[in-house]
């Protein structure tokens, strides 16, 4: 019986945490109690019999959140190796980045708001663009190592914001270009970021 009522408890919690997601996700910048718990399918009083407070709520749904989130972001720099060709590499890097923008988009976008004032979701942002620099210089070290250390660190760092959800988000969402304009894009920005200048010029 005590763990029929763990297990029922558990599964409530997580359903309330879902529904603040779904909510937020839909533009509910500030859901109220009742939506979540109506979403979740429990009632008003139950919410607070999970959770301390709202704050604590806030924090367990972005938790929830991210752990969706992370193990996509891992595999975002695509299936290539770092001694593939370079057409390849940036093919691969391309295709996963914009096939995780379409999966987590609305999540992202509403996501952003809330990273101003919300500490957590601040630095799950900050983590996110630890490892996309790392997968960038991972995957493109062998172009990255004829530029000094100081100018490596700025083609990674130009890769990152094309490549950055931000910059993604308003060739989409607020410029309306199509996928394929995405990526045509996004590969001639990587391309033009590995480019070593010419002697002269």
């Amino acid at each position: 019986m005590s763990d029929g009522r763990s297990a029922r408890r558990e599964r409530n919690r997580d359903a309330v945490l879902d529904a603040l997601v779904q909510l937020t996700t839909e533009g509910e910048d500030d859901p109220s109690i009742d939506d979540i718990a109506d979403r979740a399918g429990v009632s008003y009083r139950s919410v607070y019999r999970y959770f301390k407070d709202r704050s604590e709520m806030m924090d367990a749904a972005t938790d929830r959140a991210m752990a969706w989130i992370q193990p996509l972001v891992m595999k975002a720099s695509g299936d290539a190796k770092p001694t593939d060709p370079l057409d390849h590499r940036i093919d691969a890097i391309v295709d996963a980045r914009v096939e995780l923008y379409f999966q987590i988009a609305e999540m992202v976008r509403a996501a952003m708001v809330q990273s101003f004032s919300n500490r957590k979701i601040h630095e799950h942002f900050q983590n996110a663009r630890r490892i996309s620099r790392g997968q960038i210089h991972d995957q493109f070290h062998h172009e990255l190592k004829e530029f000094t250390p100081r100018e490596c660190e700025l083609r990674i760092t130009s890769i990152d914001q094309v490549l950055s959800f931000p910059a993604v988000d308003n060739v989409m969402h607020e410029r309306n270009h199509t996928r394929e304009e995405l990526e045509r894009y996004l590969r001639g920005a990587i391309r033009a970021a590995l480019t070593v200048p010419e002697v002269g010029t």
